[in-house]
């Protein structure tokens, strides 16, 4: 297992040429059959047994970019690549906190903005495959007072439902007065707001994290448990991911320590949006979402012919360069590498998982400072893990900072109702 710190390239050379005799005939190109059975999580480690696709040298070109990014110094984050349970490289650099200079490692939590998403469909799922829902019944059978009765379940997960944004509807004060805080308050917002819609569901494709929050709240209605209980017992409590939670922004809570996000050197404060789950408000770890992606390889949480729904291109037009599925985005790399994967930002935090199911790749990069200079371009990291590949031009990591541009714009019915 390749584990960087920030280093110089003297130190882990040879550290690297320690472990070429180890890997260098198992360094050959690999795919997943389609048919291949899943295999249980294991324990992170450098299997002989597994064939891993990268080399000593592809890891230390990782390793020469985050070197370079961290210089300035730039990357103020955590970031992991790992393959078929073995964690091949971590890097972490910076501050988790800028006052009290506590440094950021491989278990700092961070805030994972819209990835959260993908464990908001996970939840939507495992309660579609106990029968406990329907993908296609209507909201409005979980909540029976949600205004608008002909959106479903599946329209909210790939963003087709022309929801209004909620964060233009809720009553500040009255959500700061309140002791607790919950995502039924959405839909009690929009039934008081009488809010009218961006346009009729299925109509378009438009990314919206009021639809995530309602789905929070259809899980705490069929589960009888509020969503982070929720997410605790079935999903983060049976992965041991220990440094995951849920985040509502609950004075009389007491969260486990976690990154502060900064928006370049101010830190960003909490504000009423951070009592609603859904969209967002996860904490987690490099290491933790690492267990997290590869589990989904296995049948530990969810069935993996269930999962595959959330894989298919149901978003936008199928002849689209990216697509959505149930909490991912799809798209093809280079045009020959399949991936899944989701970016997010919020309060300084920028984030990022990739999934390459081909090789059950994932690389997972999580930062607490929105300085632009210090991103890690996802093609960079690609291009180094898949050389022969074409180059690609498509700067995937930004399609959600665009899209949550969109949905901050108040659309109007009528300029949105033709069919994509």
């Amino acid at each position: 297992m390749f584990i960087f710190a920030p280093m110089k390239i003297a130190d882990y050379k040879s550290e690297i040429a320690l472990s070429i005799a180890t890997i260098a005939m198992l360094a050959v190109i690999f795919s997943l059959n389609d048919n291949e059975e899943p295999k249980n999580i294991v324990t992170p480690s450098l299997s002989p047994k597994k064939s891993i696709t990268y080399t000593p040298r592809q890891i230390e070109k990782i390793n020469d970019l985050m070197l370079f990014m961290s210089d300035k110094p730039k990357f103020n984050g955590a970031m992991l690549i790992g393959q078929k349970d073995s964690i091949l490289y971590t890097f972490s650099h910076g501050f988790a906190d800028y006052k009290t200079r506590d440094t950021i490692t491989d278990t700092t939590a961070f805030q994972l903005a819209s990835v959260s998403k993908q464990f908001t469909a996970v939840a939507v799922l495992q309660l579609y495959e106990q029968g406990k829902l329907q993908l296609n019944d209507k909201v409005i059978s979980y909540l029976p007072s949600f205004p608008y009765a002909d959106i479903t379940i599946h329209q909210l997960l790939v963003h087709r439902s022309g929801l209004p944004n909620y964060c233009y509807l809720c009553d500040r004060k009255k959500m700061l007065d309140d002791e607790f805080f919950s995502n039924q308050q959405i839909v009690s917002e929009l039934i008081e707001a009488n809010a009218g819609r961006y346009f009729y569901p299925n109509r378009r494709f438009q990314y919206s994290n009021t639809g995530y929050a309602v789905l929070a709240a259809v899980v705490e209605a069929v589960s009888g448990l509020k969503f982070e209980s929720y997410l605790q017992q079935n999903i983060f409590q049976p992965l041991k991911m220990s440094n995951t939670f849920a985040y509502r922004a609950m004075k009389s809570v007491d969260y486990p320590p976690h990154a502060t996000g900064y928006v370049n050197r101010t830190a960003a404060t909490d504000n009423y949006l951070d009592h609603f789950l859904g969209d967002k408000g996860i904490y987690s770890t490099i290491t933790d979402l690492f267990t997290w992606d590869q589990a989904l390889y296995t049948d530990k949480i969810i069935n993996h012919d269930t999962l595959q729904l959330a894989f298919q291109p149901m978003g936008m037009r199928p002849t689209a360069r990216t697509n959505y599925g149930y909490g991912w985005r799809l798209a093809t790399y280079a045009d020959s590498i399949k991936i899944q994967y989701h970016s997010g930002w919020w309060h300084g935090f920028k984030t990022m998982l990739v999934r390459v199911p081909q090789d059950t790749t994932t690389i997972v990069v999580l930062r607490n400072n929105s300085n632009r200079s210090g991103g890690v371009s996802f093609n960079q990291i690609l291009s180094i893990l898949y050389p022969s590949a074409l180059p690609d031009n498509i700067n995937f990591e930004e399609t959600d900072s665009v899209a949550i541009e969109a949905d901050t714009n108040q659309v109007s019915l009528y300029d949105t109702l033709s069919v994509e």
